[in-house]
């Protein structure tokens, strides 16, 4: 079977299932509480409490999570029962009787396999941060300018973008520049790319411009700088490199505050600071998360060694560190340019006293 006809089976069976997700999905084994519609659960997806709901708006299965966003039938059962996409596909048709004989599998690499080479391709074809590039530009430009990038994060100078239509169908739209983050497994294999899409140097205007890429991140960081007793955590990429520059630390970004309960926190730290953002204008998120790692953190500490344990969270609703120490910078070169004249009417003087 060809890649084509592949991608038309996988077509006609999200058509036949569209509007049939609930009586699928408890056929899948599925418990029904998970499919009772704007019923607030936990999530399968990040672990976080009452923030999950089953909605099936379009027909597809539909969820929503407010810490890890929306998705169809498809990835919910693929998550709940730990099947990958052919298997829960497969199970789909027979459900819906296109395929009553068993199907054998593509003779191609498996979703799984076929998503490992895609991340490792995106990386290799990138290349490391260099001075004036989009990434580099878009850094300076926040006020999060290093002498030295880390090797994690590196520039892709025309990485493609996709959007969905209304059928949830994915198409490449255009190219841009972008910032690629490596995450990596526990093995340190990379299992991962976030990627923010950068043209001429700004962040791309549309709600998706980050992206994740990958076959699930679930606890695992973008590790900005290695650990050493201490690490700081917080939820993306710019907060953690601007906490770093502030604080000289060693930061890693979670990539979202849901991320944050499933971080394994090496037993050499002894020293956990924890950035969240002040969501007090919405739904607690950022502390939330931020707190209930700290409790774990405490909890989790080997016997005799006393892990020393801090939570900060900005004081002003909807701020973030980012936004902090894009404000401080910029008054700092504020701060420059008053102070420039000043020095040239001294060195004016100085020349007159000479004379």
């Amino acid at each position: 079977m060809t890649n084509e006809e592949y991608q038309r089976r996988i077509d006609d069976a999200k058509a036949r299932a569209h509007g049939r997700w609930p009586e699928i999905l408890l056929h899948l084994g599925l418990e029904s509480r998970m499919i009772k519609k704007r019923v607030n659960m936990p999530c399968p997806f990040c672990g976080g409490r009452d923030r999950f709901q089953f909605t099936d708006k379009f027909g597809e299965g539909n969820y929503f999570c407010r810490s890890c966003g929306s998705g169809g039938g498809f990835q919910l059962a693929q998550q709940v029962k730990s099947m990958d996409f052919h298997e829960v596909l497969e199970a789909v048709e027979h459900y819906l009787g296109l395929y009553p004989k068993p199907v054998a599998r593509l003779s191609t690499e498996p979703p799984d396999a076929y998503m490992r080479k895609l991340v490792r391709q995106i990386w290799t074809e990138s290349q490391p941060i260099s001075r004036g590039d989009e990434v580099d530009r878009y850094l300076t430009s926040r006020g999060l300018a290093l002498p030295e990038y880390p090797s994690v994060l590196r520039f892709h100078p025309r990485l493609a973008y996709y959007r969905k239509d209304e059928h949830g169908k994915s198409h490449k739209v255009a190219e841009y520049a972008a910032m690629v983050a490596r995450i990596d497994g526990s093995d340190g294999e990379i299992r991962a790319v976030n990627r923010i899409y950068l043209p001429n140097g700004r962040k791309l205007g549309t709600n998706d411009t980050k992206k994740v890429l990958g076959s699930g991140i679930a606890g695992l960081p973008v590790k900005l700088f290695e650990a050493t007793d201490e690490v700081v955590v917080t939820e993306g990429i710019e907060k953690g490199l601007a906490l770093h520059l502030a604080t000289h630390k060693p930061a890693w970004a979670m990539l979202g505050a849901g991320n944050f309960e499933q971080l394994v926190i090496p037993d050499t730290v002894t020293k956990l600071w924890i950035y969240g953002d002040n969501d007090a204008d919405g739904d607690f998120t950022g502390q939330h998360f931020a707190f209930s790692l700290a409790r774990r953190a405490r909890r989790e500490q080997k016997e005799g060694v006393r892990r020393e344990v801090q939570v900060f969270i900005p004081k002003c609703p909807g701020t973030d560190w980012s936004d902090i120490w894009f404000r401080r910078w910029q008054a700092l070169l504020a701060e420059a340019r008053r102070a420039q004249p000043r020095q040239a009417r001294r060195r004016d003087a100085e020349v007159w006293q000479v004379a």
